[in-house]
């Protein structure tokens, strides 16, 4: 399947960290579930990758060039051969890098890993009350999250919390954060739930481990995810894959 000229676009715009937050959930989320848009990407990644290396390339053919016109103009044929030498062992090895990118799947780097497993959370905890005329806080708060307006969900679930601090609006305030690129704000989400409550710890850790691999922390990340792997919840199995991705 040819990628069409939207598809085409929208990687370059990815590979050049120009998305929006609202159009970076999309493309993760296709990531995810498009096995056909998922291969587009790779192989975009790796014509990408052989089109800048071919770059490095041409400037050491210039180089080349330049060099032959120093040996027409002067005798010092032994220094110049030395640097003729030069060049031409350095074109070599990025001939070499170029073939090795194009040949071998490079590791995806944490970027890209955050973006094909991240989705926020969809199973919000509590039915929002529609065709009522109810409008607390919480309900709003949680309807804000349901229909995407992260800014606003933010806002409120912030000071529901200043109010008492409950572990699934800390959950969805964590989420939020992913959502609006405000990685350490979300990471400290997850901790404060992991370290304060009993409840949903092991969803948290699984979201704190995304958090470190967007941070390119992938130490923690690593951490994290060993442990969600020795479980037995729903996140075991991505946990097990995604280790194997980041090691």
């Amino acid at each position: 399947m040819k990628p069409t000229e939207h598809d085409i676009t929208l990687m370059e715009r990815y590979f050049d960290s120009e998305l929006s937050v609202e159009e970076m959930a999309t493309f993760s989320a296709r990531l995810q579930h498009d096995q056909i848009f998922r291969s587009l990407v790779e192989r975009e990644k790796i014509i990408i990758g052989a089109i800048r290396n071919q770059g490095l390339l041409d400037n050491l053919h210039y180089l080349k060039s330049v060099e032959e016109k120093i040996q027409g103009n002067h005798a010092h044929h032994s220094l110049a051969g030395i640097r003729t030498w030069y060049y031409y062992a350095a074109a070599a090895v990025v001939a070499l890098l170029i073939a090795v990118k194009v040949l071998l799947p490079g590791q995806p780097t944490s970027e890209e890993l955050f973006a094909e497993y991240f989705t926020p959370y969809q199973n919000v905890f509590e039915p929002t009350l529609r065709g009522t005329d109810m409008t607390t806080k919480r309900t709003e708060a949680f309807q804000a999250y349901e229909t995407e307006n992260y800014s606003r969900a933010a806002l409120l679930f912030n000071e529901l919390l200043a109010v008492k601090k409950e572990p699934e609006v800390l959950f969805l305030l964590g989420n939020t954060n992913l959502m609006l690129g405000q990685v350490s704000e979300a990471r400290e989400n997850f901790v404060t739930l992991i370290n304060e409550f009993d409840d949903m710890d092991l969803q948290a850790k699984w979201y704190l481990s995304l958090c470190y691999l967007k941070s390119d922390d992938r130490e923690n990340a690593r951490k994290m995810l060993r442990e969600l792997g020795e479980t037995e919840i729903s996140y075991a199995s991505k946990a097990k894959e995604l280790l194997e991705k980041v090691n």
